[in-house]
């Protein structure tokens, strides 16, 4: 049975290998990347090693949430061109974001304790009270060295609007997490620790390249974390028994678009392994190689949508709009 062979995996060091035929596990095939420091270069298109966040986000390139879309519709593409960036700003890093950002600090051989210093870890605040909220608008407050009780607004709504501004203040200048994701760092540092001395599979991590940003064409990708000739990308789930179909079904085309990208640019072949984490204690890790013929298949399910992508961009034609409908639906 296929759970029989996920704890038959873990046991040999926590790796799955993901295989098209019949999603077969296999933890046989994976060969970790050497130890060692490597280069990069561009043979086409453009690499970034420092490029920062914001400037990247702002690129009117395509990332990959982006050109996924295409896997609905040309005019579910056209809309996320049309939104991208416009959802709503979190007040604290979301938990993948969080759990990302300690493996890289992780790699780059920085402690939890001084990772930790540089983060600040955020209560949880009722909103639905006005207790909670003066909470909230205190807790800002203290961070900013102001205070705000003589001027305090009266009505709810106003109160809600003097935090979100003193948020953003304090956003300028922290890091902020919430306190169930720092208590989430603080058990993948404890399961990479045990990885580190029961086995050292992940070791190479280490060697890892951070946030480097590819732009071929009208593409755009910063893997999390790249590897010579390997892109890994960190995930977190609820239950790790589910973390192999997640990475199959969930983010295939996604990762084929980064091996694409990367491609093209350094023209150099990249395999992908997924690291996820578990989200609850006992925070376990799993290792996820994803198989030469998965690979294949989309790769392959990749070339032919940047093809139909590449034509709704160079032609500004995306079927859906063929009527010539602002929002190529009729409002009655």
């Amino acid at each position: 049975m296929q759970n029989e062979t996920i704890l038959l995996s873990d046991l040999l060091n926590g790796l799955v290998e993901l295989n098209a035929a019949g999603d077969k596990l296999s933890p046989q095939h994976f060969t970790p990347p050497p130890q060692k420091e490597f280069g990069l270069t561009a043979v086409n298109g453009e690499v970034h090693e420092t490029l920062p966040m914001e400037q990247y986000l702002s690129d009117n390139r395509l990332g990959s949430s982006t050109f996924a879309a295409i896997q609905k519709s040309e005019l579910a593409l056209r809309y996320e061109m049309q939104n991208k960036g416009n959802g709503e700003n979190k007040p604290y890093y979301q938990t993948g974001t969080a759990v990302h950002s300690y493996i890289e600090a992780w790699s780059a051989g920085i402690s939890l304790d001084d990772y930790l210093s540089t983060l600040q870890v955020m209560p949880t605040f009722n909103r639905g009270t006005t207790d909670g909220v003066v909470a909230e608008i205190d807790f800002y407050s203290n961070l900013l060295s102001v205070n705000f009780n003589a001027t305090m607004p009266d009505k709810i709504a106003d109160k809600k609007a003097l935090a979100d501004r003193l948020r953003k203040e304090c956003e300028k200048k922290h890091n902020f997490v919430s306190d169930k994701d720092a208590a989430v760092i603080a058990g993948i540092a404890a399961e990479l620790q045990r990885r580190h001395n029961e086995t050292g599979l992940l070791d190479w991590l280490r060697f890892a390249k951070s946030e480097w940003t590819f732009m071929y064409k009208h593409f755009k990708v910063r893997p999390d974390l790249l590897c010579d000739g390997l892109i890994v990308s960190v995930k977190t789930c609820a239950q790790l028994d589910n973390a192999h179909k997640d990475a199959k079904f969930k983010y295939g085309l996604k990762e084929a678009f980064y091996r694409y990208v990367l491609e093209r640019v350094t023209g150099k072949k990249h395999d992908t392994v997924f690291l996820f984490f578990e989200t609850v204690a006992p925070y376990q890790s799993r290792l996820i190689y994803v198989s030469p013929e998965t690979a294949a298949f989309y790769d392959l399910e990749v070339e032919r949508y940047i093809a139909q992508v590449t034509k709704c961009i160079e032609t500004n034609t995306f079927r859906g709009y063929d009527a010539g409908l602002k929002y190529g639906c009729e409002i009655i």
